[in-house]
């Protein structure tokens, strides 16, 4: 089987996949006026991915995070009413679809692949792949210095499509959590970690051990992803980004958690 028929077999599963735990069609306001009802926001979130969400201490902080909670004050009267639910791009869909969580809030690509099964809010941020190395490394530059060499991605990601297509020949190793891939790369088990651009800007502003080389690969929005047919909590987030430019919201929680890189990652 050709390289070519072997990734559109694995695109097809990997729908596939996400449609056996899509729910059928529902009502647009169901999940928001249970959301109401309830009193709280129940989200999928990243705990491991700043800066955008992460831990500090037992606190879920980051750009997402905030912006949660200046939804949550508008929807609901009170910014901490919300219900923080640890995802990683392997499993979010599954909890999204089996209603775990009533939206996904965690840096999720908008892609014509996932529409077909999600719905999603207008975006809140755009970023492409790129590569993390050991700041002493000479020998990585940019994406066809990967072939032959050990490159973390994250199961599920657009890191690993993206990698996958354009160098076939790069060995994966698949750990679904950002700790996991660091540890890698310092052990030497790695030579490098392809994830989000704007996660990479993050650690490496927290860990100046690292750095991140090479083109942007793959720039895409992203969004809150909520259930296909169950659109009310994305169009309500769609709204509150509209407010959000406007009032200048977004923009300074840009500048919080991104500082000079801001502009390159906002939509």
């Amino acid at each position: 089987m050709s390289l070519r028929s072997r990734l559109a077999a694995a695109a097809g599963a990997a729908v596939i996949g996400l449609a056996l735990i899509a729910p059928g069609p529902a009502s647009a306001e169901d999940t928001l006026a249970t959301i109401k009802s309830r009193g709280k926001m129940i989200v999928g979130v990243k705990a491991d991915y700043p800066p955008f969400g992460f831990l500090d201490g037992d606190k879920n902080v980051g750009l997402e995070i905030d912006l949660l909670h200046d939804i949550a004050k508008d929807l609901l009267g009170k910014p901490d009413a919300i219900e923080y639910v640890p995802v990683v791009s392997a499993n979010r869909f599954q909890f999204l679809n089996t209603s775990k969580v009533d939206f996904l809030f965690s840096t999720v690509t908008i892609t014509d692949q996932r529409k077909q099964v999600v719905d999603f809010s207008s975006p809140y941020m755009k970023s492409g792949w790129q590569i993390l190395v050991k700041r002493s490394n000479t020998g990585i530059n940019d994406a066809p210095d990967l072939k032959g060499k050990t490159v973390v991605v994250v199961p599920g990601s657009t890191g690993e499509a993206g990698i996958t297509k354009l160098v076939p020949e790069a060995n994966l190793l698949k750990l679904p959590q950002t700790s996991e891939a660091l540890d890698a790369v310092d052990q030497g088990r790695a030579d490098a970690f392809i994830q989000d651009a704007a996660l990479l800007v993050g650690l490496t502003a927290q860990k100046p051990q690292y750095k991140v080389v090479g083109a942007s690969h793959d720039d895409m929005p992203i969004g809150a992803a909520c259930r296909k047919g169950d659109s009310g909590p994305c169009d309500y987030v769609s709204k509150e980004l509209d407010k959000f430019k406007r009032d200048g919201t977004l923009g300074k929680e840009y500048r919080k958690w991104l500082y000079g890189a801001a502009k390159r990652f906002m939509p």
